[in-house]
């Protein structure tokens, strides 16, 4: 008999598996095993407000760098877009971006108001996004993506950070 065995271990408890053996039905070990529906509910919820927040502030930081690099005159910028001048949409996305970042943190800190401003917000990026897609399409609906996740996270788990009410 070795330590760690079972039968022979007076510190381990034979109601318990061990430290990496698989559990009573064969399973394996799981975080959210044995816990409440209502607990993992409200796990989901919370991981998804957090990355709904994660992404909006990832969102408006690449608006930031896009607005910057329109009104700075970048040439990496294409004035291709569907209306106005490219200066007019680097102070959109730009402010937008600020917005963005702003709503994000404010989600991840539980404020039941920037769920609202990270909707709007994620749903005005995606068309602006769209709207401008003739200079990098790839760019834009990568960033339509995320804004779809965001507005996923919010739809579903948005508001307050207390107790859901599902």
């Amino acid at each position: 008999m070795t330590i760690g065995d079972p039968i022979s271990d007076p510190l381990h408890d034979p109601q318990q598996p061990l430290h990496g053996s698989l559990g009573a039905q064969g399973r394996g070990l799981d975080s959210s095993q044995g816990l409440p529906d209502d607990v993992k509910a409200e796990i989901s919820r919370r991981s998804w407000l957090d990355f709904a927040g994660v992404m909006l502030i990832l969102v408006g930081a690449f608006n930031i760098i896009d607005g910057l690099a329109a009104i700075s005159g970048s040439s990496y910028v294409v004035d291709k877009l569907l209306f106005a001048n490219l200066d007019a949409w680097g102070w959109f996305f730009l402010i937008w971006g600020i917005l963005q970042v702003v709503a994000g943190v404010a989600i991840m800190r539980g404020a039941g108001w920037a769920a609202i401003l990270g909707l709007v917000t994620a749903f005005v990026n995606a068309i602006a996004q769209l709207s401008a897609a003739r200079t990098y399409p790839v760019w834009s609906l990568a960033i339509v993506a995320a804004d779809a996740l965001v507005i996923y996270g919010l739809v579903m788990y948005g508001g307050k950070r207390g107790p859901s009410t599902a």
